[in-house]
């Protein structure tokens, strides 16, 4: 006979589908961006950065909004979401997570216009080596070399599959401990 596990009901992920309808949007809007570069003769990669930096920073934002979200399903609290940020699979100690980059820009794109960052993007920041002190090029923003150590192709799908992958190894890893 099977033995019949219980399941929690927020393991399931219900957050999943929002964001990635979320990611959709703003994926779409990247690519209009995008062709304006060969239809607009003036329009070149310096203004396509100029106007998808705010766009990318929303995707941190609602990735931030997914990874908290998904917290309190497993905790019931956001008390301790610091300790959930770093956790990451095959991780060496002392190392920040990808899920420390992702807040990190999620808050550096929410607050970039009130100068130095708070001490905790500060120091997730500076742990990546990203410079957001007077960025006058925008290659050399935090949201695009961030995204750049997250995804070489810029691919927002894929940092969606980071934290969804994120999501479910902070359930399994509970499993085991409780086997």
């Amino acid at each position: 006979m099977e033995k019949i596990t219980n399941i929690h009901y927020l393991r399931f992920d219900h957050r999943a589908v929002s964001l990635d309808i979320t990611i959709k949007g703003l994926n779409e809007t990247i690519n209009i961006l995008k062709t304006q570069i060969e239809e607009i003769d003036w329009y070149d990669g310096d203004w396509f950065m100029e106007e998808s930096e705010p766009i990318y920073g929303l995707a941190f934002i609602a990735f931030q909004n997914y990874i908290n979200g998904s917290i309190n399903d497993f905790a019931d609290s956001l008390k301790e979401k610091e300790s959930y940020y770093k956790l990451e699979q095959n991780s060496k100690e002392g190392n920040k997570s990808k899920i420390e980059l992702i807040i990190g820009l999620a808050n550096y794109a929410k607050h970039k216009d009130e100068g130095t960052p708070h001490k905790g993007t500060k120091d997730i920041l500076d742990y990546f080596k990203l410079n957001y002190n007077d960025v006058t090029y925008l290659d050399k923003s935090p949201i695009f070399q961030g995204l750049t150590l997250l995804n070489e192709d810029w691919n927002l799908f894929q940092v969606k599959n980071i934290v969804t992958a994120w999501r479910e190894y902070i359930w399994s890893k509970n499993e085991e401990l409780n086997k």
